[in-house]
């Protein structure tokens, strides 16, 4: 017999890091179905016993307002886990209780992760484990998720209530004699309607608390149930209030989430926190901007310096494979050496060389400000330069996702709730420089500028450009389609830690191993058309070949940013995979394999004309992925415009800065 769990909790309470820890590297991910909400499935075995995971979205509470909240009490109701493990964060066990109790509404197979118990002490907290099981009526097990401490002692517990063996009497929240009345009313129309009950089965209580509510989910599900006479009744009795039942209701609940505290955590007087002493630099006003510019800064620079050591050791271990491909190959047709040596050996060495370093140092450091607590600050500084620009503070984190990927950026503006600042997000987050096209910045620029403080201003401007693109559109956006105030942010600041560095490696590895394989997949056959165009016919003079001829076609369109035919066209070959652009320059000029291709563009280009690249790279068109990415999540009208605007975008910027370079006489 196989167990299932589902795992719920607060954003931030450690929710995520109890799956991994849990499901190790058997997990996947997927969306719920008919929502962009990700889904998350894992299993493991304890004590011979298979036991599926699921790991619900984070949510404040079960109430109807986000995609997320939805899709975490459907599953709670119609999948009928064997239990819900709800995770709480003990530092701040008064604020999590709410979630508890919601979910004690629909269940009563729950217990409850109390999460960060080595935080506890620190803070000046002192929880009474077996006041608090009883005040809840549900087990209770501390735990530290990070260390994977508790964690056995956690999974005992739900398989021992599973089995009978622990006893399970939820507390149930008792409302004032003003609303359990209706309540018990709707619940007995609900009960008794002769179209049945619910095909999901939920609890009839909780469908007359939620119509008191105004939950339209609720309202509807009741409506298609052929029970109207419910959500009349339900209606009449909110119109006949003085108070809206919600706040009835909610007050009802922290009444008891503060007898529950009273009864089982102390708090010391006086203690001040470490976290809000580092908060006093890294968020204030003054000080938070330079804060994050450095931690730009040095990530940047982390890119350089340990990026290119990286490379080195896959040129030389690629080298090592070419030359025993070559001799394996050396009585093979010319075409089909030439296709498999240079077209895919040679690209997929530039792939590990130049992007898989990038990938690595990025999303390592991501990993670090994400476990650490950081991102979160990050947002918050943000949120009055992102309101400025007419989107929420939120909108920062997927914007700094995006460059690792542009496709995880699109994907997490699932986390912005209001509609229209979610689109407006996805169509500017692709103008971020995602790991391909920083490779190829940080491949080129040291070529034509150095290394050092230059190479690092150059790039920096780069970004500052994409970043103005940002601002641009977005305001254009916000001014025009979507008129209206930015969403309010609220999220929270999670307490700092040490970083978990199994955690950490394990993200590095699980998102640098789904970068490098999406780009492989479109690398590989876009890398043997690329040779094909520029060695056939067969026997043409290399000015003759078809991806010459094609570039002809686009020398007048080249010459509008400084460059030629031929350098345009790999901006169309390029496009399904920026990770190309290497590739494509070192045959495009007759090159290939590792330095040899920046050597030649050296020579073949000014610094001027490299910068107009370097910019048009950055800012035009997404990649396939990213399209498909966009499509998916704000549909083909706003994927068409961000493909549209970026191409024009990429050809002024880019254009500007060329012709205003040579009037300057800067070339």
């Amino acid at each position: 017999m196989c167990l299932t769990i589902a795992v719920a909790g607060n954003p931030n309470t450690g929710k995520s890091t109890l799956f991994n820890a849990l499901t190790g590297l058997r997990q996947h991910t997927g969306n719920w179905p008919g929502k962009t909400v990700e889904r998350k499935e894992g299993e493991f075995t304890h004590a011979g016993q298979s036991i599926q995971v699921v790991d619900l979205p984070g949510t404040y509470s079960l109430t109807a307002v986000s995609p997320e909240e939805i899709v975490a009490r459907d599953f709670i109701v119609e999948a009928r886990p064997d239990a819900v493990i709800v995770v709480v964060d003990a530092t701040n066990l008064e604020r999590n209780l709410y979630l508890v109790l919601q979910v004690l509404e629909l269940t009563d197979k729950v217990v409850v992760a109390l999460n960060m118990m080595d935080q506890v002490a620190s803070k000046g907290i002192h929880i009474d484990l077996a006041a608090l099981a009883e005040q809840l009526g549900v087990p209770v097990v501390p735990i530290v998720a990070l260390k994977k401490e508790g964690i056995p002692q956690l999974v005992d517990a739900v398989v021992e209530m599973q089995a009978g063996k622990r006893a399970s009497r939820p507390v149930r929240v008792t409302f004032d004699e003003s609303i359990e009345p209706d309540i018990a009313d709707l619940e007995a129309l609900i009960e008794n309607s002769p179209a049945g009950r619910l095909e999901a089965d939920y609890p009839a209580r909780w469908l007359a608390i939620k119509l008191l509510e105004g939950d339209p989910e609720v309202v509807t599900m009741l409506q298609a149930a052929g029970n109207p006479a419910a959500v009349t009744a339900a209606e009449a009795m909110i119109e006949r209030r003085d108070e809206r039942p919600e706040i009835v209701i909610a007050g009802a609940r922290y009444e008891l989430i503060n007898h529950i505290a009273q009864c089982a955590i102390q708090h010391d007087e006086g203690v001040e926190y470490l976290t809000d002493k580092i908060d006093d630099i890294v968020t204030h006003k003054v000080l938070g901007i330079p804060t994050l510019v450095l931690i730009a800064g040095l990530t940047l620079w982390a890119i350089y310096d340990i990026a290119g050591p990286i490379g080195g050791l896959f040129e030389g271990l690629f080298n090592v494979i070419i030359a025993w491909a070559s001799a394996l190959l050396a009585e093979a047709p010319w075409w089909l050496s030439g296709i498999l040596m240079d077209g895919v050996l040679v690209g997929v060495q530039q792939l590990f060389v130049f992007m898989f370093g990038v990938l690595v140092v990025f999303f390592f450091i991501y990993g670090i400000l994400e476990d650490v607590g950081y991102l979160a600050r990050g947002a918050f500084i943000m949120d009055r330069i992102m309101r400025w620009l007419g989107l929420p503070g939120k909108a920062f984190m997927t914007i700094f996702a995006g460059y690792g990927c542009s496709i995880p950026g699109v994907m997490g503006t699932r986390i912005i709730d209001d509609d229209s600042d979610r689109v407006i997000t996805a169509v500017v987050v692709p103008f971020i420089p995602c790991a391909a096209r920083i490779a190829v910045i940080t491949a080129l620029v040291p070529i034509f500028f150095g290394f050092g403080l230059p190479a690092t201003i150059v790039t920096l401007g780069i970004f500052g450009l994409s970043l103005l693109a940002v601002a641009l559109i977005a305001i254009l956006l916000k001014k025009t389609a979507f008129k209206g105030e930015p969403s309010s942010l609220v999220m929270e600041l999670p307490d700092y830690h040490w970083p978990s560095l199994a955690n950490v490696l394990r993200t590095t590895w699980d998102r640098t191993y789904d970068s490098m394989k999406k780009a492989l997949l479109i690398f590989v056959p876009s890398s043997m058309l690329i040779w094909v165009l520029f060695h056939f016919p067969a026997g043409a003079l290399p000015t003759a070949t078809w991806g010459m001829q094609i570039g002809r076609y686009l020398e007048p369109l080249a010459r509008v940013i400084g460059l030629q035919g031929q350098d345009m066209i790999g901006f169309l070959f390029t496009y399904p995979a920026k990770e190309l652009s290497l590739l494509y320059l070192g045959l495009s000029h007759g090159i290939v394999g590792g330095q040899g291709i920046l050597n030649v563009i050296g020579s073949v280009w000014t610094p001027l004309q490299a910068l107009s690249y370097l910019v048009f790279l950055t800012l035009y068109a997404p990649c396939l992925a990213t399209v498909a990415a966009l499509v998916k999540e704000v549909g083909w009208k706003w994927t068409l415009l961000n493909v549209i605007v970026s191409l024009v975008v990429g050809f002024v910027f880019a254009g500007v800065i060329y012709w205003g370079g040579t009037l300057l006489s800067l070339g």
